[in-house]
Parts: structure tokens; C-alpha cells; sequence
């Protein structure tokens, strides 16, 4: 009889342990689609009549028309008391390069409590951009016309290239709504409270170094640099209606930035997927604000979405670049098999003006800019879809022209027809 309670103890004893074990899931995105397009530009005046519209057209076999290929890693371990370990690390890859090209997209880990929420540390998504995947008619997909999620995908490269300059100088560029992602952050995810749902995030990686020059190019180079942030985001769910607003602020700054250095935002791109990066700005305080809302009529849904993003100068206050934009959307199934999608949007990029030591005023540009999308999935499967996918973007009457390189007109397209799975 005791050997039977002993048996029976040490069997309960081992299925504990076996229940506190730790849970992987392998997990990913591979998309890949036959993507082109269409660029054109034009300075006017006397460049006009010499080159006329420049043009670049491109089309060819790309990765990650509708959603960014990826691997990633996530798991959870059973500590008891409804309280799990978790953890995930996902890295964004390019099928198409015959070498492995990965970038980090998140990387962090963390504790869960029921009831109240979720802990986590290391390199994550910011507050917005959460709340754009949740509140996005496109899936926030990589293709044109979307003014809030700004992508471009084909070989005819990223809006703007080919005309003597970034994309960014067009306000056109990929990411240029929001940062996407940092690293060194803690966020706090709670569960939800009668309909509410909180986020939030708080980044830092501080240094003070000694100043070790008294005079000469390296003077001042010592003191404190900061890398900092923090942002907050609400949530509220009510039958078929669904709120988001969100707002984020970074900070890189240092006694080596002169007053001329540039305000370089929070995510200039990197990541070949995603146009989104984990490393900090420099000389800037960028600042975003995402409001959305979004109705299920039960055919459709419809949304609404508004970003306003702006990088000052902490050197300069006066010194700074802005990006605004208003989108309407709708998606709906058809059938259950086919899904269609279609947004409008308009905005406006204010590019920093040009610094002028003699004053301390510093004029910004002002670029309209518009934009639509439309697009649709066939399901094969709940893994598996075929889409296929047309958007449009423009610039115009672009006000601040920097050494003759910026166009007066700028105009793309950019469609493409893809499989993408998910495992």
C-alpha cells in the first residue's frame, strides 16, 4: 500500500513538472509576387524643358508585397497562480537574396499575469504601430497609396530614388507616419477592463561621458547623450465599434550636436522589409500622435485613421520636419473566400527648412500629398492566399526647394500580384 501511494505521488509530482514546462511555436510569413510600378517626376523651370518628366518603370519577382516575410520564435512557461514567463524573437528575411539577409524585428521577454497584463523587456513595437495593425482596412500591407503605413515595393526602388534624393524628401518614404519599433523598452500590456485595453512603453540608454578636449574639432564632444522615450496608448471595444489613441515621443540628443545638425527621425530605414529600424534618431525629438476608429456594418467595415508626426530639432526648436495624414477605408468579404479592401487618404510633409546661421528662424517646405489603395485576397486556405493589389501616391505643390534636386511634381504607382502563407 505505501509503495502504491508512493508510485502514485511520484507520477503526480512528474506530470506537475511536465505541465510547468515551456511551450515553443515556430512561427512565420513567406510572400512573394510578380511587383512593378511606375515613377515620375518634374522640376520645372528650365529643368523641365531639358528633361521633361523623368520616368523609371520597374517590374520583377519581390518578396513581401502584402505582409513582410519573417520567422520568429514565441513561447510561454507555466509558473503558477495564473502568472507565465514569455517571450518572443522574430527576424524579418528576404527570400529573394541567395544569401541570408535577416534584420531583428522584436527580440524581448517577459512575465504575464491573468486578469491584469503582460510585462515585457527588450526590442519591441511602439505603441502606434500596435495600434496601426489593429486598425488598418489593408492589413497594413508594403504596396503605395497608404499614406499612414507609407511602402513601396518593385524593382523600380522607393519612391522618390531615382530623382536626386531619399524619399524622404518627398515625405513619400516608407515609415514616415511613425517609428515602428525600439529597442531597450519596457512595455506593459493590460487585459481588458470593460471594454478599455491600456498600453505602455517607456525606452532608455543614457550616457555621460568626460570631456577630454578643451579646444579643437573634438571640443564639447564629452557630457551626456540621451536615447530616450516613452509612449501611451488606449483601446476601447463596444459591440462592432473600435477606438484607438495613441501618442509617443523619442529623444536622441547630445552636447556634440551643433544647432545645423538635422533632426533625423526615429526609424530612418534599414530593414529591407519593413523600412523600419530599432536604433535611435539623432538630434531630435520625435513626436507622433494615431487616432482610428473602425465599424463593422456586418457586409463591410469601415475605417478611419489619422497620423501627425514631428521632428524638432533639441538644439533648435525652431528647426524641425512634419508629417500629417487623413485616411477613410473599407474592407469586406464577399464571399468567404474573397476579400476586398480600398482606402482614399490626403496629407501633408512640411521638410525641414534650410539653416541659416544668421537667424533663428527656419522655414519648413509644404508638399501636399494623396494617395489610394485598392486590392484583394482569395483564401485557399486559412494559411494560404493569392492577392493582388493596385495603389497610388502623389506630391505636389511642393513650396521649399533645396540645391535644385527636389521635383516641383511627384507621382507613382505600384501594383503587384502574389502568394503569400503563413506557418
Amino acid at each position: 500500500m505505501k509503495k502504491s501511494l508512493f508510485a502514485i505521488a511520484a507520477v503526480s509530482a512528474l506530470a506537475g513538472v511536465a505541465q510547468a514546462q515551456s511551450s515553443v511555436t515556430v512561427y512565420g510569413i513567406i510572400d512573394m509576387g510578380l511587383i512593378g510600378g511606375t515613377d515620375r517626376a518634374t522640376q520645372g523651370g528650365a529643368v523641365n524643358t531639358t528633361a521633361g518628366v523623368m520616368k523609371t518603370t520597374g517590374l520583377g519577382v519581390t518578396s513581401s508585397g502584402e505582409s513582410s516575410s519573417r520567422i520568429g520564435f514565441k513561447g510561454s512557461e507555466d509558473l503558477g497562480g495564473g502568472l507565465s514567463a514569455i517571450f518572443t524573437y522574430e527576424t524579418a528575411v528576404d527570400p529573394t537574396a541567395t544569401t541570408l539577409i535577416a534584420t531583428t524585428r522584436q527580440a524581448f521577454v517577459g512575465v504575464k499575469k491573468n486578469g491584469i497584463g503582460a510585462l515585457t523587456i527588450g526590442s519591441q513595437n511602439t505603441v502606434i504601430y500596435d495600434a496601426v495593425l489593429a486598425s488598418s482596412p489593408n492589413g497594413v500591407n508594403n504596396m503605395a497609396g497608404d499614406l499612414i503605413n507609407i511602402g513601396m515595393k518593385g524593382p523600380q526602388g522607393q519612391a522618390g530614388s531615382s530623382f536626386g534624393g531619399s524619399g524622404s524628401t518627398y515625405g513619400l518614404s516608407t515609415s514616415s507616419g511613425f517609428n515602428t519599433r525600439v529597442s531597450n523598452s519596457v512595455v506593459f500590456k493590460s487585459d481588458t477592463f470593460s471594454g478599455f485595453t491600456g498600453r505602455l512603453l517607456v525606452t532608455g540608454s543614457n550616457v555621460n561621458s568626460t570631456e577630454t578636449n578643451a579646444s579643437g574639432a573634438a571640443a564639447g564632444a564629452g557630457g551626456q547623450k540621451n536615447n530616450s522615450g516613452y509612449g501611451a496608448g488606449l483601446d476601447y471595444t463596444w459591440t462592432k465599434l473600435n477606438l484607438t489613441a495613441n501618442f509617443q515621443q523619442f529623444t536622441a540628443s547630445s552636447n556634440a550636436n551643433a544647432t545645423s545638425t538635422a533632426p533625423v527621425l526615429y526609424g530612418v530605414g534599414t530593414d529591407l522589409n519593413t523600412g523600419s529600424t530599432i536604433s535611435p534618431g539623432t538630434n531630435v525629438r520625435d513626436t507622433g500622435i494615431y487616432l482610428a476608429a473602425n465599424y463593422d456594418f456586418g457586409i463591410l467595415k469601415a475605417f478611419y485613421q489619422y497620423v501627425n508626426r514631428k521632428g524638432t530639432s533639441v538644439s533648435a526648436p525652431l528647426y524641425y520636419t512634419k508629417y500629417t495624414a487623413n485616411q477613410v477605408g473599407v474592407n469586406s468579404y464577399v464571399t468567404p473566400a474573397v476579400e476586398v479592401f480600398a482606402l482614399a487618404a490626403f496629407g501633408k510633409f512640411q521638410p525641414e527648412g534650410a539653416f541659416s546661421a544668421t537667424n533663428t528662424v527656419y522655414t519648413p517646405g509644404t508638399t501636399n500629398l494623396s494617395g489610394f489603395q485598392i486590392g484583394s485576397n482569395y483564401w485557399l486556405s486559412k494559411r494560404t492566399n493569392l492577392y493582388a493589389i493596385y495603389g497610388q501616391m502623389e506630391q505636389s505643390n511642393q513650396s521649399f526647394v533645396a540645391a535644385g534636386t527636389n521635383p516641383y511634381a511627384y507621382n507613382t504607382n505600384n501594383y503587384g500580384v502574389g502568394v503569400r502563407h503563413t506557418f
